[in-house]
């Protein structure tokens, strides 16, 4: 049942290259393989574009929502292990600073430099969302 609705939603010029698998699991393997964006081009290519985002024109909202949407994708590719011990709230924690540094270099900073170095001069960093709503 499954192997006929993939035959009948994929594209007929698809269709010739998996017509002939043993099941509905070895059908999806192959589009998968031949289809899908390679995971560490793809990590690269986020974390590239999270290194050099800029605010330039953008309202900071703007410019926060732009880094959000690159950190969800990039969450999409990263797997974090379970852990239930100190270590994994202590990487969490290492992760969130990372954002807010991202976002704070991203910032225009003639328009944003005396509340950048407000920020940086506080012994411990808050949450992005303290961050940016100092920023705000």
């Amino acid at each position: 049942m499954i192997s006929s609705w993939i035959m009948n939603v994929i594209d007929p010029k698809l269709s010739a290259s998996v017509a002939y698998a043993n099941s509905a699991h070895a059908m999806w393997e192959n589009i998968r393989k031949c289809y899908s964006v390679p995971r560490v081009p793809r990590m690269h290519k986020l974390k590239a574009e999270i290194t050099s985002c800029q605010q330039g024109n953008m309202e900071v909202v703007e410019f926060l929502a732009k880094l959000m949407s690159l950190w969800n994708e990039l969450g999409k590719y990263v797997c974090v292990p379970e852990c239930k011990c100190w270590a994994a709230e202590k990487m969490l924690k290492m992760a969130e600073n990372d954002k807010v540094h991202q976002f704070l270099m991203g910032l225009d900073d003639d328009a944003h430099s005396t509340a950048h170095s407000q920020i940086l001069a506080l012994d411990t960093l808050s949450t992005l969302d303290k961050i940016f709503n100092m920023v705000q």
